[in-house]
């Protein structure tokens, strides 16, 4: 009998413990290199957004790879795997939206995977679709090196 007791005992009191609010603990404040990073890609989507190349140049390595799979509307197929160079990309900023062609509040969102010591990765999702990064630190800054990227999927 006592051992039912002791067991009626636990049972209760974990599920008192079971029931308490798990403890709630602030965000955790960015890194300098997270902050670094997210200002390197931000630079990279406002390049885009307000036809401003030299925010590329800024955040992107010269040596930069970029490809990806365009698509103008969700019932087309996606093209072939799209080059482009570091050069491109510079031209491609300076009016892809030079003139307000794709409006002008643009909202974008930005996450970073993961920031290391010398190597991050992360993503954007913007008005053409998503974005993927691989960036180096290096020279004291953070660089673009890879991105793959492709139009919006199907809802």
């Amino acid at each position: 009998m006592k051992i039912f007791l002791l067991l009626g005992a636990l049972a209760a009191l974990s599920l008192t413990y079971a029931q308490e609010p798990a403890a709630e603990t602030a965000p955790k404040e960015p890194t300098v290199d997270e902050r670094a990073v997210h200002a390197a890609i931000e630079d990279y989507v406002l390049a885009f957004y307000r036809a401003e190349p030299e925010r590329l140049e800024r955040s992107m390595s010269p040596a930069m790879k970029k490809m990806g799979y365009w698509r103008s509307s969700p019932d087309e197929a996606y093209s072939e795997a799209l080059h482009m160079t570091y050069e491109q990309a510079c031209e491609l900023a300076g009016s892809w939206n030079a003139e307000g062609q794709q409006g002008e509040d643009l909202e974008y969102s930005i996450e970073l995977y993961e920031v290391c010591d010398k190597t991050a990765c992360g993503k954007v999702t913007a008005k053409w679709g998503q974005d993927y990064f691989q960036l180096a630190k290096e020279e004291g800054g953070w660089r673009i090196h890879h991105v793959i990227w492709q139009s919006a999927p199907p809802q």
